[in-house]
């Protein structure tokens, strides 16, 4: 499978292709990368051009699309002299925020040549993405812009991919580079989103079977995460310290394993993050003071809403692991909008009592244990390298609890 992969700046999209191309190559496989950024630079060097990263998105917009299509002419041939057994993947923009406007990343004139056979856009949390933009042209960026950016560079990406009839994945960036390794080489594959009560899981333990549980599915599907992107939490493997000086940001070392965490939780109403995400700046600072922005929290949660059912959009199945008696709002919508999208719905119900109806209403089949989920899975073909998720007759079973059970 060939890709075109984009991201925007912060997203960390170049590391995680990297990443993709080195697990390929610890498998066996070969995995061609073009970076559309890097090739643009070494074409400017090699003209002796002055092409800089800090002022190149004010480099007249001519000059700018001509570096962009020399670089596409310089992909395009090497691709169509790779054999054909090699897959190829372009990483890229596919919008730059640049003074308050979008500027585009790609000519579509160049996706009709390259013809990829899937379309990736790498994500991550917005406090992450912030914190990676430690140089000096991003030093009065806001959270709200990169809110917007983040949601632009996908949207225009999946109209790409919807304008030549070809797949769309989003992928959090934590997720790892397995998730993207097994869609370009293990096609046959079904994938699955994940739901789970992440306000309602409380306790070490919890966790660690729900880790268990993601584990060994991951073994029959390729999952799809919602708690790969949290929007409350800092990567712990960047270099701390927002390009705007921030006090508060550069004494994030010693939160980023505690209260800056918590996808959906009670962090983002209560903790450091929730500080950051309000995004003021002091009155004595050189680009002059900054309010908190209340609207930035209500845009988070927006973006979780609508990041989460794009998950369910590009998974084949849906798989719920529910074990607390307390219902959430978030699944049950999950569930209900994955079954109106014509998908199936496998649950694992835990507690002792009985689940609710508007539970096992929108459950394709569900179980009592996950030891019966997995020998369904097996029993009839969802797993690894299956054409279809599921059995024909699985459709007829809408609500029905396991026989096994």
């Amino acid at each position: 499978m060939n890709v075109l992969c984009t991201g925007m700046s912060g997203s960390g999209r170049t590391s995680y292709v990297n990443a993709v191309r080195r697990h390929a190559e610890a498998h066996g496989r070969r995995l061609h990368v073009f970076d559309v950024r890097e090739i643009m630079f070494h074409l400017a060097h090699e003209r002796g051009d002055d092409l800089q990263e800090e002022t190149v998105l004010d480099v007249f917009p001519t000059a700018l699309g001509a570096y962009r299509a020399a670089a596409m002419e310089r992909i395009l041939a090497a691709v169509r002299d790779l054999p054909a057994d090699e897959p190829w993947l372009i990483v890229t923009h596919a919008t730059f925020s640049w003074n308050y406007s979008v500027v585009p990343g790609l000519d579509v004139y160049y996706l009709t040549q390259l013809q990829p056979d899937a379309y990736v856009t790498i994500t991550d949390g917005i406090l992450a993405i912030r914190q990676r933009l430690t140089e000096e042209r991003w030093r009065t960026v806001t959270i709200n812009n990169l809110l917007w950016w983040r949601d632009v560079e996908r949207s225009a990406t999946e109209m790409m991919a919807a304008w030549q009839r070809k797949p769309h994945f989003l992928i959090g960036r934590k997720q790892g580079p397995d998730t993207l390794f097994r869609l370009m080489f293990e096609p046959r594959t079904p994938t699955a989103y994940l739901s789970y009560p992440m306000t309602h899981f409380e306790g070490a333990d919890l966790f660690t079977k729900l880790e268990n549980f993601r584990q060994e599915l991951r073994e029959h599907v390729v999952v799809f995460d919602p708690a790969a992107v949290d929007d409350y939490a800092m990567d712990r493997d960047a270099a701390i310290g927002f390009s705007d000086g921030s006090t508060t940001a550069r004494s994030a070392p010693e939160d980023a394993n505690a209260s800056l965490r918590g996808v959906g939780g009670t962090s983002h109403k209560t903790g450091r993050a929730r500080d950051l995400l309000l995004d003021a700046r002091e009155a004595g600072d050189a680009e002059g003071g900054r309010p908190v922005n209340p609207e930035n929290l209500t845009h988070v949660d927006g973006q979780i809403v609508d990041r989460d059912y794009k998950l369910i959009d590009q998974s084949q199945i849906v798989v719920v692991y529910y074990p607390t008696t307390t219902l959430s709002a978030g699944v049950i919508c999950e569930m209900k909008d994955a079954i109106h999208r014509g998908k199936r719905v496998y649950a694992v119900w835990l507690p002792s009592s009985p689940p609710s109806p508007f539970f096992t209403r929108y459950c394709t089949r569900w179980f009592r244990d996950e030891r019966h989920l997995f020998e369904y899975f097996r029993a009839n073909g969802i797993g690894t390298e299956t054409d279809l998720p599921g059995t024909p007759e699985a459709a007829g079973f809408n609500g029905a609890q396991s026989p096994a059970d």
